[in-house]
């Protein structure tokens, strides 16, 4: 049991509930408290090399501390910081020097890393993270004196830095947890502004809130069931007599068009591109999905809550990630993954029928749970539609192996642990599916204006799309 699961209730929903914008002024400084700071990051993974990308362009001094042993033997890390032209030194070189040292690893590092760097660090330096999995569920213990911050852009490290090429970023939360002097606040938002996220709107969390969030996003609606739907999905096309490429090619591409889609305007937009018999089906299939579903996304954040998923897991670290490596090579063994290339096409939404169902349901559900269990709304919006096209991104370029590749390993371990129960459930829809709802289209029975207005109108006040609306609107602005 952690110190979140000690406290009383109430404290515990304060954390949980710490949500707020931070205003677009409050950025005005940009990263002029970074300004001539030593930043070291440790590790260069997706995360490590793309924000180290950001704030260099940003115009802030980036080293990389990894261990000597990787040094050594030049491994993939060591190659990708010298390849993008970052020095590169020991931890026992770089790490005293260091004003903030970004903690970046995969959270199963972070224990031996971040125990190792303590005593390097010089006094009132900074530490960061960028998930809060290290110091809420495993209690790491830091030293008085080191100011304890977060950045947490919401989506893979890939996507952190085509937005910043863009010109834009994406939505991040930011978080003190330790703040001797007072300062953790200003160099997190400093932080946040050299990866871009400013631009893309900013809110004000906790580290309770954000690791609760982050994983109950990632193992549902965003990794979980795109990865069952995948699965499940392409063997249902290829009963119905779908060639295989083209099965594949349906969700490798389809998920990301209408996760896009919502995104931009919401669920209720992707239902308003279905003709009306389409609309209403789709309403109807998505009820019968979430009722399917609410217990395992009930399940689910029942353990993420209550630190069930966190012991799991640290359990398998134990045991040398037996689980998380054998759920990993039973995905690349499945048909979705084993189909021949395809080639990219632009989704008819005419056919889109059962996939806008399914991520309604998985978006409207995911939103519910987590604010049933205490989660902001807005961090709730963030982690169950703002980040779906962005992981679907991944999925387009190279399948399910891109997704689990980009994500971390706490990410694709939930993701197995859900989807693994998952693709049973959107199995057993899909049989009574067809190719109606399938990518072929056709004509569903009619309906009444009546009725269309009733699935109209939840559509349009389900409570995820007021928020959303709130939110967009504040990403706009710049």
């Amino acid at each position: 049991m952690t110190a979140f699961h000690q406290k009383p209730l109430r404290t515990q929903l304060q954390a949980l509930r710490q949500c707020h914008p931070v205003p677009k002024s409050a950025f005005s400084d940009g990263v002029e408290v970074l300004k001539g700071k030593q930043i070291v990051i440790l590790g260069c993974g997706a995360q490590g090399l793309n924000q180290g990308l950001n704030l260099r362009d940003s115009g802030l001094n980036v080293a990389y501390a990894l261990r000597q042993s990787s040094i050594d033997s030049k491994n993939a890390s060591y190659q990708r910081a010298k390849d993008n032209g970052f020095h590169v030194g020991s931890f026992e070189e770089l790490v005293p020097n260091a004003d903030l040292v970004m903690n970046l690893t995969p959270d199963k590092q972070h224990g031996p890393v971040v125990n190792g760097i303590m005593p390097l660090m010089k006094q009132g330096a900074f530490l960061g993270y960028s998930h809060g999995f290290d110091v809420i569920e495993a209690q790491r213990e830091i030293r008085d004196d080191i100011t304890v911050i977060m950045v947490a852009p919401k989506c893979p490290g890939t996507e952190v830095r085509a937005e910043y090429l863009r010109g834009f970023g994406v939505p991040t939360l930011i978080a003190v947890h330790q703040d001797p002097q007072g300062l953790g606040l200003a160099w997190a938002k400093a932080w946040c502004a050299g990866t871009g996220g400013h631009h893309a709107g900013v809110l004000l969390s906790s580290f309770e809130a954000e690791v609760k969030s982050d994983l109950m996003g990632e193992q549902t609606v965003l990794c979980g069931l795109p990865q069952a739907v995948c699965v499940a999905g392409f063997e249902r096309l290829v009963e119905l007599n779908v060639p295989a490429a083209q099965a594949a090619s349906f969700y490798q591409f389809g998920i990301e068009q209408v996760s896009e889609s919502m995104k931009a305007g919401g669920v209720r937009l992707a239902f308003s591109k279905l003709s009306p018999a389409e609309r209403v089906h789709a309403r109807r299939e998505a009820d019968k999905l979430k009722a399917a579903f609410r217990p395992l996304f009930e399940k689910h954040m029942d353990d993420i809550i209550g630190g069930q998923f966190a012991e799991g897991m640290m359990a398998d670290w134990a045991k040398d990630d037996i689980d998380l490596l054998t759920w990993r090579q039973n995905t690349a063994e499945t048909g979705f993954e084993q189909a021949p290339p395809s080639s990219h096409f632009e989704l008819d939404f005419d056919r889109a029928t059962g996939l806008v169902a399914l991520f309604a349901a998985g978006v409207e559900l995911a939103f519910e749970v987590m604010v049933e269990a205490g989660i902001s709304p807005a961090s709730a919006y963030y982690e169950s539609l703002h980040e779906l096209p962005l992981i679907a991104n991944t999925l387009a370029r190279r399948r399910l192996h891109e997704m689990n590749v980009v994500i971390s390993d706490t990410a694709e371990y939930g993701n197995y642990l859900f989807s693994n129960v998952a693709t049973g459930i959107v199995k057993d829809v899909m049989a009574g599916w067809d190719l109606k709802e399938l990518g072929e289209g056709g004509q569903f029975d009619a309906v009444d204006d009546a009725t269309l207005s009733l699935v109209d109108e939840q559509n349009q006040n389900h409570p995820i799309e007021a928020v959303g609306a709130s939110l967009r609107a504040y990403m706009r602005e710049r």
